[in-house]
């Protein structure tokens, strides 16, 4: 059974307007809140794309990763991307327009409620998880659309465990921006949730435990 946590800033339609009133000034909060290269490099590797594979990226924002996920796959693949922002997913359709991206498809859509029988070889949580408000709800339906033998990759952060003095001194003022810009509930440990929804993981931690690469393979699922 999923623990749902009642936040509001985690409601679907709170989430879409959020990040409906932030895109377009998202590549300066991406430069504010910088992802190591290091954990989207491991994520990439830990996604193993290959030629032909079917892939679904659950919250893909502007959709600066489809082109390379695209060419990963090949013109014999397909990249599925969602996102509950309109206004994200409007650009991100111009930017796979403007490259030719024909493989792409890119959705305004719940991951939650997506229904899909071809299913999927490769999952990918992009700065996503955060923001649902039962992550485990969203971790076992990605199980159910994950192809025998698929991979479903998170890439997520979290506040810093270990604060410094600065960083204290600011935290009200960091913790008001992240729930209004890239993270629904601060307080959340989205590692925690895969551990919670009761999946077989290996994870990898960046940058003094504030941000995690998660990697679980279907055929390691616990019984």
């Amino acid at each position: 059974m999923t623990r749902a946590r009642a936040n509001p800033r985690t409601d679907p339609r709170w989430v879409a307007a959020r990040y409906d009133r932030v895109a377009w000034c998202y590549p300066w909060l991406e430069k504010l809140f910088l992802v190591p290269a290091t954990a989207r490099h491991e994520a990439m590797t830990q996604l193993m794309l290959q030629p032909g594979h079917r892939m679904l990226v659950v919250g893909c924002g502007l959709g600066r990763s489809l082109p390379e996920l695209a060419q990963r796959v090949g013109p014999t693949g397909r990249v599925v991307a969602v996102d509950l922002s309109p206004r994200m997913v409007n650009k991100a359709r111009d930017l796979c327009a403007r490259q030719h991206l024909d493989h792409v498809d890119v959705r305004c859509a719940d991951m939650v409620q997506l229904r899909d029988p071809e299913g999927y070889d490769r999952i990918w949580f992009e700065l996503s998880l955060n923001s649902f408000g039962d992550p485990q709800a969203a971790l076992q339906q990605a199980w159910a659309l994950l192809r025998p033998g698929g991979r479903c990759v998170v890439l997520d952060g979290r506040l810093p465990p270990r604060l410094n003095w600065l960083t204290r001194r600011t935290m009200p003022v960091i913790r008001w921006l992240l729930e209004r810009t890239v993270l629904g509930d601060p307080d959340m440990d989205p590692s925690k949730e895969v551990a919670r929804a009761g999946l077989t993981h290996q994870l990898r931690w960046f940058r003094g435990g504030t941000w995690f690469v998660a990697t679980m393979e279907k055929s390691t699922m616990r019984s």
